[in-house]
């Protein structure tokens, strides 16, 4: 047995974060976290949770994430801590997770419901959640019933093969959702440590803070978003331009596959920075500012003409289309912690007690917003114009921040970027502290607010 495995086997920090999935998982079994007043179409998913009576399945749950994070900061990489075994420990961490419910967000019955719609030749983007009939209906948040979604049409196409695969079963299909997670996760592994050798940084550092931090474990494994590939696909797309040293690479490759990120998740075309900028990264570094901007600048145009050629090349053969631009204020409605949105929101309840159009104010509030983020985004790639995968990580964070929602699923794809990247202490205190805040607060919030009895 070699070192790291050993080592990971004898780590009490390895096995509070497994106690801790094992109890966020219990947890999660309990009825009341079903959107469907029955609970979860499983007779003996709805037993192992009501072993654990309320309040108790809700203290697991907090208890559990407090757990799974603990164990993730005592397993930092120091000088005096032996390593452990990455594959090994996240796939520990994860097992618990599974095959029961989604964890920490009912998202995953949403795709499950998306591949029925497909299923019976209907388009997501004109039929609404809910609205189709199916064996998932009741699982549907009514936040979202009715309403079409903007998941680009990759997503869809993948929510209806599995369900294909599962027969669209109403327990398994939805636990079926987590199949392209485990993959990206495993990609993730494989691409993070060779991504960091090439960029001259620590991999065992990478790893830990881009694919075993519990945002991932519990958002990605536990919930199954759909993020997880579009992140798998970036840092493929980032790798090949790092790796491959041809122009066939470089603007065909490496651009297509940020293609195919966005037909995963639209916010993977920020990837076209790095994917642009990456290999001429010492050039970049030693020009004057309009010089290196006018270089990164043609490249990240012909890199984003061939991405976006991707992208609608493959929303045209999914016969999908680009219906998905209908839904973007969608998330919007979900009440999360971004700032921008949070304050749109006050300033209309404001406007309305005045007697004044809330509606007007927030589509005002909402351009205004999108102005911030592009100006906040600019800003950074001219900041960072000689350090290209900084540009994307930042500004990753940045739109995850500074957009409609804040949810903790948005953040690991900054995480592996960040880990990718020098950082000052600060910085690396700042990023430590963002994610342990949001796997704590998603925790004592779903708790709080997302039982139904």
């Amino acid at each position: 047995m070699n070192l790291p495995v050993s080592s990971t086997l004898h780590s009490p920090g390895v096995w509070t974060g497994f106690a801790g999935s094992v109890a966020v998982a219990w947890g999660s079994c309990h009825p009341e976290f079903s959107f469907d007043p029955h609970g979860w179409p499983s007779t003996l998913i709805n037993s192992i949770g009501l072993a654990a009576a309320m309040p108790w399945d809700r203290i697991l749950l907090v208890v559990g994430v407090v757990a799974l994070t603990w164990a993730w900061w005592h397993l930092r990489p120091t000088k005096t801590r032996p390593p452990v075994h990455a594959g090994l420990t996240v796939t520990l961490w994860s097992l618990p997770l599974l095959l029961v419910p989604p964890v920490l967000s009912p998202d995953a019955t949403l795709y499950a419901d998306l591949g029925w719609t497909l299923h019976t030749g209907a388009s997501p983007y004109l039929v609404g959640l809910a609205a189709s009939g199916g064996p998932f209906v009741g699982q549907v948040d009514q936040l979202w019933a009715g309403s079409g979604v903007a998941y680009p049409p990759l997503a869809l196409v993948i929510t209806h093969v599995l369900g294909v695969l599962t027969g669209f079963q109403p327990y398994w299909t939805v636990v079926a959702m987590r199949i392209p997670a485990v993959l990206s996760v495993a990609a993730m592994l494989w691409l993070i440590p060779r991504i960091a050798a090439l960029v001259d940084i620590p991999g065992r550092g990478a790893v830990w803070l881009g694919v075993l931090n519990p945002l991932l474990v519990l958002h990605f494994l536990g919930g199954a978003h759909n993020d997880a590939p579009m992140v798998a696909t970036s840092l493929a797309a980032i790798w090949v331009a790092l790796r491959w040293h041809s122009r066939w690479a470089h603007f065909v490759i490496a651009p297509l596959l940020v293609g195919v990120a966005m037909s995963l998740k639209q916010q993977g075309g920020l990837t076209v920075i790095a994917v642009a900028g990456l290999p001429v990264a010492a050039t970049l570094a030693s020009l004057p500012t309009l010089r290196r901007l006018w270089l990164l600048g043609w490249r990240t145009v012909v890199v984003t003409a061939v991405a976006a050629l991707g992208f609608a090349a493959i929303s045209v053969a999914t016969g999908l289309g680009f219906g998905w631009t209908r839904w973007l204020d969608l998330m919007g409605l979900a009440t999360t912690p971004a700032p921008l949105a949070l304050s749109a929101k006050l300033g209309s309840i404001i406007v309305e007690v005045s007697g004044g159009s809330p509606t007007g104010f927030l589509i005002l509030a909402g351009r205004i917003g999108t102005a911030v983020l592009l100006i906040v985004l600019m800003a950074i790639v001219v900041h960072f114009s000689d350090r290209p995968l900084s540009a994307v990580a930042w500004g990753s964070l940045a739109v995850a921040v500074l957009g409609q929602a804040l949810h903790p699923w948005y953040l690991p794809w900054s995480l592996a970027l960040l880990g990718l990247i020098p950082l000052t202490r600060r910085q690396r205190y700042a990023v430590f502290g963002l994610a342990i805040a949001f796997c704590i607060w998603n925790a004592i919030q779903t708790a709080i607010w997302h039982g139904q009895y």
